[in-house]
């Protein structure tokens, strides 16, 4: 048994996507999000979060974005898992520090 009856309609909507995308780069990160398919379930319990702890959540990882390497993960005993990046270390000592010392946020 074959899809071969859908194809011609399937061919048509994919090229009607295509000629239509007022944003073609979104068009190639949908595939490639496809191909991982692990990455739809991480995807589907991210949505499922609190607005909170979503928000966290990106914030971490836009202060890793530039060396997602040094993301570090510890796991305690309890089944808290804290992640660490150097990143969020230098960010927690800025905002640690006296608001004198602190580096202006607009320059």
């Amino acid at each position: 048994m074959t899809d071969r009856p859908q194809e011609p309609h399937l061919a048509g909507l994919l090229k009607r996507l295509v000629e239509e995308c007022p944003h073609p780069a979104r068009l190639i990160e949908l595939l490639y999000w496809s191909a991982e398919h692990e990455l739809a379930d991480v995807m589907r319990q991210y949505i499922g979060l609190s607005a909170d702890v979503r928000a966290a959540w990106h914030a971490f990882l836009m202060l890793a974005k530039n060396d997602p390497g040094s993301v570090t993960v510890r796991i305690a005993e309890n089944g808290e898992m804290t992640f660490s990046s150097p990143a969020a270390v230098e960010l927690a000592r800025q905002l640690g520090a006296p608001a004198a010392a602190r580096p202006p946020f607009l320059h």
